[in-house]
């Protein structure tokens, strides 16, 4: 097992604002511009999101891996968020856990 964060990945703090995927999906911020609002600042934090997502896949890639086990209710990692779609996109399984 390799653990990443996609959100620092990406260039988000730690700690950082509890953002949320409501009413839509990973698919949808990366084909339909859906975008992701830290609800405490109003900041768009979209691009630290799909970068993070972006650099999670490169680093599966490398390992090799084959299955990503991905944190539930998270923007990007719970399997529909934008990590999980687009590791899901590359052929890597997505699996949540609690």
């Amino acid at each position: 097992m390799v653990p990443v964060c996609p959100e620092q990945l990406g260039g988000m703090s730690t700690p950082r604002t509890s953002e949320t995927l409501t009413g839509g999906r990973g698919a949808e911020v990366l084909d339909e511009g859906l975008r992701i609002i830290a609800p405490e600042t109003r900041q768009d934090v979209t691009q630290y999101h799909v970068n993070g997502a972006n650099y999670t896949r490169e680093i599966a890639e490398i390992i090799g891996a084959r299955v990503a086990y991905m944190k539930a209710g998270s923007p990007s990692c719970d399997i529909n968020g934008v990590t999980g779609e687009v590791l899901r996109r590359a052929g890597i399984k997505v699996v949540r856990v609690p």
